[in-house]
């Protein structure tokens, strides 16, 4: 799976990573202090090296032992960015301190089963008046784009996970199968107030003109929420 992503998106084919989820997270944290950056659900490393370009040190952070070996060998020659086999949990009972200056996470919240827990550790992790970054599935639209939206079991106040085969506009990949766990916006919001965030933006992102051309389906609606907060 790790070796399928990072072809996909070396490849050019993951168009929403490239084009929409990356960008969105870079432009939120633009104006942040840079000096030290942590990635949590880093995979491959792709969203830390384009980080890496900007910060002064980065650190990717994933439970995949096998997304850290790919990171560590595609990155092997960006001195400023380094790579931890472990979760962003046992990272901040670990560090036991606010490291760091700004945390990215591109589409990691939407697959944890302890959406609280995750939050608090990035908290713990944080500097005051730092920030926090992410990206995750729209919580209205995206049961519409899979299709679940008016399946008798769904019910958008509640938190689901969701099994399905893996896919993106371009390619889909036969027999892999990933989890996704709905919660609404509402549950987002709650979790990152309660430990010490306040969503400074929301933006919903397209896609130019230009790239919407190349999926397959025409954005109707967007896709996904990219999320700026500040630890208070």
């Amino acid at each position: 799976m790790v070796r399928i992503r990072a072809k996909q998106i070396s490849s050019g084919k993951d168009l929403s990573f490239t084009f929409v989820l990356v960008p969105s997270i870079l432009s939120l944290g633009a104006d942040s202090d840079l000096t030290t950056v942590l990635d949590v659900g880093c995979g491959p490393g792709f969203l830390t090296a384009e980080v890496a370009r900007h910060a002064k040190h980065v650190v990717g952070v994933d439970i995949s032992g096998e997304s850290i070996h790919c990171a560590r060998q595609y990155w092997a020659n960006l001195p400023n960015a380094e790579f931890v086999h472990t979760s962003v949990e046992n990272y901040a009972l670990q560090l036991g301190r606010p490291e760091f200056t700004l945390v990215v996470a591109n589409m990691t919240l939407v697959t944890v089963l302890d959406l609280d827990n995750v939050i608090k550790s990035v908290s713990r992790l944080v500097q005051s008046g730092g920030h926090f970054v992410f990206t995750i599935t729209h919580p209205w639209f995206w049961p519409s784009y899979w299709a679940y939206a008016r399946k008798k079991w769904f019910k958008y106040s509640l938190e689901i996970p969701i099994e399905g085969t893996f896919k993106i506009s371009l390619e889909e990949c036969t027999g892999l199968v990933t989890t996704h766990v709905h919660r609404s916006l509402e549950r987002y919001i709650s979790a990152l107030s309660s430990s010490g965030f306040l969503a400074e933006e929301i933006r919903e992102p397209f896609p130019s003109k230009e790239i919407e051309a190349k999926y397959p389906r025409r954005w109707e609606y967007p896709r996904f929420l990219a999320v700026r907060c500040v630890r208070k």
